[in-house]
């Protein structure tokens, strides 16, 4: 059944639906009768990431994907004990690259602007992350976090999105801030959008959630710091907490985990679809 609603998924620029058009979800789309999915995503390689926030997830049997920028990783044997204990290492870039035509100028080095990235320098420097990354997880699986949640690199005619790019090197891209949830029966693989989970409370978060189990929707949420002093972009401490108790409580109808994990799980009942991208997906 599911593999019929995931099946033809090639339509010119499909992005993910707004809430109120995601089909709801059969009753064995998700793993073990959910009625949805909520992957937890973490950007930067921020320290309080393996101190805090894996451990907090494992205590309550939950696992999160953390997207490592190569550059600032500060402790590698411990980014190998998060691994070891289940959480997806995902791509994050080596360098952070941007478009700095997207109001980034005022932090992004020049010569980190995707608008000069040719498609060979791009693809070099996430696969030089990737062989990184497999040094401290075997070289699992992984999925791409999209710095600045840019889709595109070059510029004006040469302006291309980056989607093949990430078709061949991941099994999945994390791509726009949508706000909206991931229906899976149309999936955009290379461009799933996401929510922020920066600054929110518990509540605004579970709101979020309740919406997408009562759509059997999958939602991803995008977290960078937990907690004041972590990171400029941060989730409260307790606020964070709180959620995943909360998750944990309500695992029987809400499925928690690795992006990585839930793309997986609906290429395999359908088989490996990516979407086919606009020109420009800013």
């Amino acid at each position: 059944m599911l593999g019929c609603l995931l099946g033809g998924f090639s339509a010119l620029g499909r992005t993910e639906p707004g809430p109120n058009a995601v089909e709801k979800a059969a009753a064995d789309v998700w793993p073990n009768g959910a009625a949805c999915a909520v992957s937890l995503s973490y950007d930067d390689a921020v320290p309080v990431h393996h101190q805090r926030v894996a451990p907090l997830l494992e205590q309550h049997g939950l696992r999160g994907t953390f997207y490592l920028l190569v550059r600032a990783i500060d402790n590698v044997d411990a980014w190998k004990a998060v691994a070891a204990h289940g959480h997806e290492l995902g791509n994050h870039s080596l360098f952070h690259p941007c478009r700095r035509d997207a109001g980034n100028a005022g932090w992004l080095a020049k010569h980190y602007d995707l608008a000069d990235y040719t498609p060979g320098r791009w693809r070099d420097e996430l696969a030089v992350a990737n062989a990184f990354l497999a040094l401290l997880d075997g070289g699992k699986p992984r999925t791409f976090g999209n710095t600045c949640t840019h889709l595109t690199i070059g510029r004006g005619a040469q302006e291309q999105p980056m989607d093949p790019i990430l078709a061949e090197l991941f099994v999945a891209a994390r791509g726009n801030i949508t706000h909206r949830l991931v229906d899976p029966a149309h999936p955009a693989f290379t461009r799933l959008g996401h929510y922020v989970g920066d600054g929110k409370t518990f509540a605004q978060l579970r709101q979020e959630i309740e919406a997408a189990r009562a759509q059997g929707g999958w939602i991803i949420y995008m977290f960078h710091g937990v907690g004041a002093g972590t990171h400029n972009l941060y989730v409260d401490d307790e606020e964070h907490r709180q959620l995943i108790e909360w998750l944990d409580r309500e695992r029987g109808s809400i499925w928690t985990a690795p992006v990585v994990e839930v793309a997986r799980h609906l290429q395999a009942a359908g088989g490996r679809s990516a979407a086919q991208p606009q020109r420009s997906g800013r």
